[in-house]
């Protein structure tokens, strides 16, 4: 096994290194004064840094695809205040050369340990139907599995492994938590929204090599409507499960995004659809805040 280097985040800011590193991005680009220089994105669990190929590009492009794992060396260099690294030489990683674990950000929390306080918020919920339904889901082996590695988003947040269900159970938090000053809320709906608003992610993306990836459902269906399939296919398994909860639930997962030109097929239309719609913006955007402020350069 090769030797992974320094990670992203620990490259000096000037110098030669040499590190393992996955290929987001790749793209030839003319330069200014004619020819091509390829425009590379590397990536490892710590970060992301630019790279540029000047020497033979397209012969060095035809050596590796996106998404592989490669053994780069180059010279780090500071480029409009960010960091980039002069590629000298680089080759595509064959599968035992390199631990996948280096090159996907996972949660700092133990994902069973994130499961089972999961299944305490389901047992704060009151209404046994529905936490029939919650437990149903949720102790499926399928969907166990999936949830705790699948991220939220590829890039938007909660992009992490694990960043899905820490995400579920921050926005259960912050129900009990909103429940407590507005009691008038019902905290069963607000801790059922948690759970299923982002579920069909667990069929919308897939770990292919060391990146996740879109699935084809994924792409041409997209995480709301899985969800939806999710919420039908196991509510039809309990006869009791009424029509009206049905469609207050199905509401919470088609306005969750709050707006229309936000990705909500209706607005939200009850108290607690508003509020939930709302929590979800928030531990999203502040994941994204604190996320970018532990990336920067110490100090800055």
């Amino acid at each position: 096994m090769e030797n992974k280097g320094p990670f992203i985040n620990e490259l000096p800011q000037s110098g030669e290194v040499t590190l393992l590193a996955v290929v987001l991005e790749k793209e030839l680009r003319p330069k200014r004064n004619g020819g091509f220089f390829l425009a590379l994105r590397f990536a490892d669990r710590s970060g992301e840094l630019d790279g540029k190929v000047w020497e033979s590009p397209e012969v060095v492009s035809q050596s590796f695809e996106r998404d592989d794992v490669v053994k780069v060396r180059g010279t780090v260099e500071v480029y409009n205040d960010k960091p980039q690294l002069i590629v000298n030489r680089i080759r595509s990683c064959g599968s035992g050369e390199y631990n996948a674990a280096d090159f996907f950000a996972s949660s700092t929390r133990n994902p069973d340990e994130m499961l089972g306080e999961l299944h305490g918020f389901v047992t704060m919920v009151r209404d046994v139907v529905l936490r029939g339904l919650l437990s149903m889901i949720i102790n499926d082996p399928a969907i166990e599995c999936r949830l705790k590695s699948a991220p939220a988003a590829m890039k938007i947040h909660h992009s992490f492994r694990g960043g899905l269900l820490e995400h579920i159970l921050s926005l259960c938090n912050l129900a009990v938590a909103l429940c407590a000053h507005y009691p008038r809320l019902d905290l069963d709906l607000l801790i059922a929204g948690a759970i299923l608003h982002d579920l069909g992610k667990v069929e919308t993306l897939e770990l292919t090599g060391v990146r996740f990836a879109y699935t084809t459902r994924g792409q041409l269906i997209e995480h709301v409507t899985l969800g939806l399939e999710i919420l039908e296919r196991y509510s039809a398994r309990i006869p009791e499960f009424s029509i009206e909860l049905k469609t207050i639930l199905q509401h919470l997962l088609v306005s969750h995004h709050g707006d229309l030109d936000k990705g909500a097929l209706r607005r939200p239309m009850l108290p607690e659809a508003f509020a939930f719609s709302l929590l979800d913006l928030m531990d999203a955007r502040l994941e994204q805040v604190f996320r970018l402020i532990d990336s920067a350069p110490s100090g800055d």
